[in-house]
């Protein structure tokens, strides 16, 4: 079975078609609003990815640094409806894989899934 892929987000619609698509690609799609995962190392949970909706919190780059340093392995997505992110440059260079424009476009998330899962192994 394909690993677990957390979806962090606040609008449970957008988390659904996410996790329906996730889960008929054999990934195991966990959705939550609870961004406090961000901050702490994901240990007690198997996530290989997170897929993070940065519409719905005020990101930073200490946060995704800190989130990087606590989970080396997990591969760090960001979905946004905007296309331009200057204040997240470092980010989204060295912590964030890639990030998906709203709507997310289903062949390119599964892309990008892959090939992010491809640079950690």
């Amino acid at each position: 079975m394909k690993p677990v892929v957390m979806i962090l987000g606040t609008d449970s619609s957008q988390g659904d078609r996410i996790s329906g698509l996730l889960a008929a690609n054999g990934y195991r799609p966990e959705a939550s609003d609870d961004f406090s995962v961000l901050s702490g190392p994901l240990a007690d949970k198997p996530v290989s990815a997170v897929i993070l909706d940065l519409d719905a919190i005020a990101p930073d780059n200490h946060l995704f640094r800190l989130f990087k340093r606590n989970n080396p392995d997990t591969v760090l997505f960001a979905i946004s409806s905007e296309s331009f992110h200057p204040d997240l440059k470092e980010s989204m260079e060295k912590y964030i894989f890639a990030c998906m424009h709203k709507p997310v476009d289903p062949d390119e998330m599964l892309f990008l899934l892959k090939s992010g899962f491809d640079k950690v192994i």
